[in-house]
């Protein structure tokens, strides 16, 4: 059995311990909650944009670039993960749901990308070299850095450089509930729809061109994809750190409430061998 010192001693670094991830975990609440309310403000436009294309569509039989289909040769996987730990499996899962992409066509040039320093040794332990053009992005996305991402990889598709594009985020459901998720970002395709009654059928004209609003729209709805799926991510990543940091502190109060009984227990061992030598030195005295 341990002497009270040192149980004393592992009670007070345990507590401390507490202190920190009981802070970090009301941080990961706050900053939870302010992300949460912007993506709520982000859903009604990618709404929008998807609609508008498909209204676009059901009224003409133009097909652009970004939504033409190619043999694939080089495919290009974006992985949304964090600069920084402490939050549960939330990057893990990201790289593990890339993996299977990855698998779908190994023959194919798989090109992975990160925005999160933290996915990139997980990458590369599983044999794949990673790209971090776009890394530092992820904490607090910002419109700027998902048009610049989307920017990138319409020109690159449309340069033939890579034939697809799939972008790899966590979805949040709820509070104990966030999975990862995979989107085709290049070609854009999924938006007309069997039930074609629900689209709303209107004679446009188009300046300059329906080719050349269709080709912007296709354009945007890559960039609003990519920032929806940025705030999705950042959303997961403080709800799982906030959870992680929840239990942890719990876990740290039950090992706390057994070395307090272990530390009574020695103490109490102590005191009983402090009474048994006085009686025994009494004993030989007499």
């Amino acid at each position: 059995m341990a002497n009270t010192k040192d149980i004393k001693r592992r009670i007070q670094g345990i507590d401390s311990i507490m202190q920190i991830t009981n802070a970090m975990q009301l941080v990961s609440a706050a900053k939870l909650r302010k992300l949460r309310q912007r993506l709520e403000k982000t859903r009604p436009y990618f709404d929008t944009v998807y609609e508008n294309i498909n209204e676009v569509l059901a009224t003409t039989t133009e097909v652009t670039p970004l939504m033409k289909i190619r043999e694939v040769k080089n495919r290009a996987i974006i992985i949304v993960a964090s600069d920084k730990g402490l939050a549960g499996g939330y990057n893990n899962n990201a790289v593990n749901k890339a993996i299977e992409v990855v698998n779908l066509n190994k023959e194919a040039n798989n090109i992975i990308y990160t925005t999160g320093i933290r996915s990139i040794d997980l990458i590369r332990r599983r044999g794949f070299d990673v790209n971090t053009d776009f890394t530092h992005i992820s904490n607090d996305p910002l419109l700027e850095d998902a048009v610049a991402m989307g920017s990138y990889f319409s020109r690159k598709f449309l340069e033939g450089k890579f034939d697809e594009v799939y972008i790899i985020y966590t979805k949040f459901n709820s509070m104990i509930s966030f999975k990862p998720e995979t989107i085709k970002l290049l070609p854009a395709s999924g938006f007309t729809n069997d039930k074609k009654e629900n689209v709303k059928h209107i004679d446009y004209d188009y300046e300059p061109s329906v080719h050349t609003v269709l080709t912007q729209m296709i354009k945007q709805y890559v960039n609003v994809t990519v920032f929806s799926s940025l705030l999705e991510s950042s959303v997961s990543e403080q709800a799982s750190r906030s959870q992680a940091m929840e239990n942890a502190t719990s876990n740290g109060e039950e090992l706390v409430d057994e070395l307090r009984l272990e530390y009574n227990r020695a103490r109490q061992a102590a005191i009983t061998q402090e009474i048994s030598e006085i009686v025994g030195g009494a004993e030989v005295l007499s």
